[in-house]
C-alpha cells in the first residue's frame, strides 16, 4: 500500500455558535468526499447567510489528505482558515468541510483575537461531531469463462470482497469491491487461475 487506506472523518453535519466581543461565529462541519460536494455546501451557505461579513472555510479530502483548500474571505491572511485547519488536524480528520461564518459585532478583535476566535469556533463545532473510521475500497472487473464463475465467488468470499454486478454475455463478467488492505493478496490469488482477465476500475469509498 502507498498509504493507510483507513482514515477518520465525521458521520454527519454539525453546527455550533460562538460569540466574541459582539461578533457572532456560526460554525458548520460537513462530511464530504469531493470538491463538488464541498462547493454545493458553500453555495447553499452563501444563500442562507448572504449578509454575513465573512464565510471562511477549509476542506480536506482523501485518505492521504492530498487535496486541501483554505479560504480567509477577506480576513487578514492566516487568521481564519489556518486556525480552522489546526482544529481539524488535531482530530486527524479528512473528507471534511468546516465553514465559520462571521457576523461582525462592531469591535475589531485584532490578529491574535481573530486567530483565537476562529480556532475556538471550529473547536466547538468539531468536538460535538461523531468521528468514524472509513476505509477505501478497490473496485475491479473480472472476466472469465462460465465454468470459472464459482472460482470468483470463492475468492470473493475468501477475501471478504463484495460482488456488485454480474453480467453473463459471451463470458462471465463480475464487478466487485474489496478492502484496499486485502487487494494485493486477492490479485495474487487471482493470478493462480488461467483465463482471468482483471481490470482495475477505481479506488473509492
Amino acid at each position: 500500500m502507498l498509504f493507510d487506506r483507513t482514515f477518520k472523518t465525521i458521520s454527519k453535519t454539525n453546527e455550533s455558535v460562538y460569540t466574541e466581543k459582539g461578533s457572532r461565529f456560526i460554525s458548520m462541519a460537513f462530511p464530504v468526499s469531493n470538491e463538488a460536494t464541498a462547493k454545493i455546501h458553500l453555495e447553499a451557505l452563501k444563500l442562507k447567510y448572504p449578509d454575513a461579513s465573512h464565510h471562511c472555510y477549509v476542506w480536506l479530502l482523501n485518505a492521504d489528505k492530498s487535496s486541501k483548500r483554505l479560504y480567509d474571505d477577506g480576513e487578514p491572511s492566516n487568521t481564519a482558515a489556518r486556525p480552522i485547519l489546526k482544529q481539524i488536524n488535531l482530530l486527524d480528520l479528512t473528507n471534511i468541510l468546516v465553514v465559520v461564518i462571521r457576523y461582525f459585532g462592531g469591535k475589531k478583535l485584532g490578529i491574535p483575537g481573530l486567530i483565537a476566535a476562529y480556532g475556538m469556533a471550529a473547536k466547538l463545532c468539531l468536538e460535538n461531531c461523531e468521528v468514524v473510521a472509513a476505509t477505501l475500497l478497490d473496485y475491479y472487473k473480472i472476466e472469465t469463462n462460465f465454468e470459472n464463475e464459482h472460482l470468483i465467488y470463492n475468492l470473493a468470499r475468501q477475501h471478504s470482497a463484495t460482488i456488485i454486478e454480474t453480467d453473463r454475455l459471451q463470458s462471465i463478467i463480475i464487478t466487485l469491491s474489496i478492502n484496499g488492505s486485502s487487494t494485493e493478496e486477492f490479485l495474487r490469488d487471482c493470478k493462480k487461475f488461467i483465463n482471468f482477465e482483471i481490470t482495475y476500475l477505481k479506488t473509492a469509498l
